[in-house]
């Protein structure tokens, strides 16, 4: 995987998110999907250097599903998980997390209008936020890296 997939991926996220009525059931995994892509991109890599290294268990509410995700210090890693697994609990629809991980929405506006609920607290609020907003911006590098080669 590398900047190919994950632009690939994203550009499905996008027309998903488009439609506007994309099933629960399939985000999740496209979800895991972008974040592994992501994983593999240098320029998402670079964007997460200087975030704290921490992990959030990502619950789908909508689908029943959950992703493990690592980040920070320059690495990212995401897998399924189950709903009650380990770690900072950070809610949110299907239709959330698609536009913030697949880069739609703006982090700002997700945090500050409550359409994410972090069940553990504010540090933990503020580190997701943080990840989306060097997820953004690693996305952006990368299309740009890809428009100039």
């Amino acid at each position: 995987m590398g900047r190919s997939e994950l632009l690939a991926a994203l550009d499905e996220a996008r027309a998903l998110s488009a439609g506007g009525s994309a099933d629960p059931q399939v985000i999740a995994p496209l979800l895991v999907r972008i974040l592994r892509a992501a994983a593999d991109t240098a320029e998402v890599t670079d964007a997460l250097r200087g975030v704290t290294l921490s992990r959030a268990l990502l619950r789908v509410t909508d689908a029943s599903a959950a992703i493990e995700l690592h980040a920070g210090d320059g690495g990212l890693s995401a897998e399924a998980a189950d709903m009650r697994g380990k770690g900072p609990k950070v809610d949110a629809t299907a239709a959330t997390w698609l536009g913030l991980l697949g880069g739609t929405l703006r982090p700002w506006l997700a945090f500050t209008r409550g359409l994410v609920v972090c069940r553990a607290g504010l540090t933990e609020l503020r580190w997701m936020q943080t990840v989306a907003e060097r997820l953004q911006r690693g996305y952006e590098d990368a299309r740009s890296h890809e428009a100039t080669s």
